[in-house]
């Protein structure tokens, strides 16, 4: 905004997540078998924090904070994809398909209810709170999957 972008220029901007996203899975896909899912995982989060960093960046350019929301898309690109590849491996196979069904119903939610969050925080803060809302989200994850790491570690399932 302080380069006279409009709010709605702005937000747009978080559409080239999609983009990223895109271009996360297609890398992600040629380098899962090599590193493995936990590994793709946890660059996938290190390159989203990467791009919420920039995005964060008090620079007065805009192209900076659009590359930066390409940036996380790419990130989260491998992340959902590796969770569900590796839920055999966590729960057994007997399991797993009732496990990658609660991720996916997981996941709708989110989709359903983390843009009319947003929407709501940023008509009362400003559009300014994008990379924050982001960063929580992104440490959550982070947080939580290396939770579940080491309890599969320990085999407290």
């Amino acid at each position: 905004m302080r380069n006279g972008l409009s709010e709605e220029t702005i937000a747009s901007f978080g559409s080239l997540i999609f983009g990223g996203l895109m271009l996360g899975r297609l890398l992600a896909g040629m380098a899962a078998n090599r590193f493995g899912d936990r590994l793709m995982i946890r660059i996938g989060a290190a390159v989203e924090l990467v791009g919420i960093v920039l995005v964060m960046l008090p620079t007065a350019s805009y192209q900076i904070a659009a590359v930066g929301f390409v940036v996380i898309g790419t990130g989260m690109g491998p992340i959902y994809p590796s969770i569900q590849h590796m839920a055999p491996a966590n729960f057994g196979q007997r399991y797993s398909a009732a496990v990658i069904g609660l991720q996916m119903a997981a996941a709708y939610t989110g989709t359903t209810f983390m843009p009319t969050i947003f929407g709501l925080l940023q008509q009362q803060f400003g559009i300014w709170i994008m990379p924050y809302y982001l960063l929580v989200f992104a440490v959550l994850n982070i947080g939580l999957l290396e939770l579940t790491y080491q309890k599969l570690r320990n085999q407290i399932w």
